[in-house]
């Protein structure tokens, strides 16, 4: 399965304390030698078991991170390339053209997410509309920094649901519970009823947190209409509209699958919250867009009783050479593709039919260039394999001023923060390697 696709398995968003100048810790220039120390972190900004770095040059061998992702390198010289590998996956990700001295990098892994705390949480909503059935139903959900949890009240308000998260064995967030009313499931809503918030809820591990109640109040509802503009040729295939009652929490009220250019959706209306829009489109298939290339648009900062929100989706990058289905490709071959304007890319090169038992080889390049070669990942013991199929796809995502803007992304929920964004993943292509590559 790939890691970018219709899921965008790699999310990546700009924080909310974004210094506006993405290289704060530059070389001292004159070709001097300085000392890197940054961190590898994956998922929701957590460390990564079993993995290694190494910064090519000057005979330097791969050192392990440890146990927070951190690592020290001294004698580098800027520009700079970084390889992350993961050997027991068969992953690595190569970040090209760094010059800070203190990267923090967002790693693609194989793995599957292991370990980590849950707890369980409890208890009843009142206020709204009851009972709360099919036709009104209420949402409840945790949410915190590090992991969130969610689930519907049952007909008598009650609710349990479990939270899932990694770090401490304690997390602290706050709950959230609004009721829609809705004249079918597959449909936007057409009201709201309630709305309550509950804050400071602590969670430990291994526990259940019971009588963790939230009262909703009465809320009214308004308007939020515009228009999209998609890229010639892409057909919309989502829209998913979410209550942001601050700028790191984003609350999903709805999703809707039939879509057009214009807009009109009936929203709560909360003081002190703005809405989030998600517009998905895609060219090919609606409905495979696994192979097809992909547009999503991440829009913060709406206001209840908009009438003319413009969403207007960036193309993707498009793969220039080497042509679908080449063959004898080796690690001199250059793969290029159009730039996605205002951002970075990540192109990533994955073994298509991984023999059985094992994880498919899998090399993810960050670049702001428009071409790159497949890297020589011999001296951590990931060279290519010869005679094998592969699948190359190329994302885009903007905007990042530049390599070393890298520090400001996380692979955490797309629609937190305040920037707007967007994320383009190009259409699959294939080839496969030589006998010698």
């Amino acid at each position: 399965m790939w890691s970018l696709g219709a899921a965008l398995l790699l999310t990546a968003c700009p924080g909310p304390d974004t210094d506006p100048n993405p290289n704060p810790n530059p070389d001292p220039g004159g070709g001097s030698t300085f000392t890197v120390a940054g961190k590898v972190l994956a998922g929701e900004g957590q460390p990564i078991e079993g993995t290694s770095i190494l910064i090519p040059g000057n005979g330097r061998q791969a050192v392990a991170l440890d146990s927070t992702g951190s690592f020290s390198i001294e004698g580098v010289t800027a520009p700079y390339d970084v390889i992350v590998v993961q050997r027991a996956h068969r992953s690595a990700t190569v970040y090209k053209g760094l010059s800070r001295r203190d990267p923090t990098l967002p790693f693609i892994t194989n793995a599957e997410e292991t370990g980590g705390s849950k707890a369980t949480l409890e208890g009843t909503i009142t206020g709204g509309s009851t009972p709360y059935d099919d036709d009104v139903p209420t949402h409840v959900e945790f949410v915190s920094a590090n992991g969130s949890g969610g689930t519907e009240a049952s007909p008598e308000g009650t609710y349990s649901t479990e939270v899932n998260w990694s770090g401490s064995s304690s997390i602290t967030g706050s709950l959230f519970a609004i009721q829609l009313e809705s004249s079918s499931p597959f449909l936007p809503p057409t009201g709201y009823l309630g709305y309550g918030r509950r804050d400071n809820v602590t969670l430990n591990a291994g526990t259940t947190s019971s009588a963790i109640d939230v009262a909703m109040n009465s809320v009214t509802s308004a308007r939020l209409a515009g228009t999209i503009t998609a890229p010639a040729d892409y057909a919309l295939a989502m829209i998913s509209v979410g209550l942001m009652p601050e700028q790191n929490i984003n609350l999903d009220l709805f999703r809707a699958f039939e879509t057009s250019s214009a807009f009109d959706y009936v929203v709560p209306n909360i003081p002190q919250s703005t809405l989030s829009m998600e517009v998905m489109a895609v060219k090919g298939d609606v409905s495979d867009p696994e192979n097809g290339a992909i547009s999503i648009l991440y829009k913060k900062g709406l206001t209840a009783g908009t009438s003319n929100a413009a969403l207007v989706l960036q193309e993707p990058s498009r793969p220039g050479q080497p042509a679908d289905g080449a063959t004898v490709v080796t690690r001199t071959t250059e793969f290029s593709w159009t730039a996605f304007t205002g951002g970075i890319h990540m192109v990533q090169f994955q073994e298509k039919e991984p023999a059985a038992g094992t994880s498919p080889y899998t090399v993810s390049v960050f670049t702001s260039g428009t071409q790159t070669t497949l890297p020589d990942l011999s001296t951590v013991d990931m060279g290519l394999p010869a005679n094998t199929r592969f699948t190359w796809r190329v994302q885009g995502i903007a905007p990042v001023a530049s390599m070393n803007a890298l520090g400001d992304l996380a692979l955490i929920n797309p629609m937190r923060g305040t920037t707007d964004f967007t994320v383009g993943t190009s259409e699959a292509r294939t080839f496969t390697t030589s006998a010698a590559p």
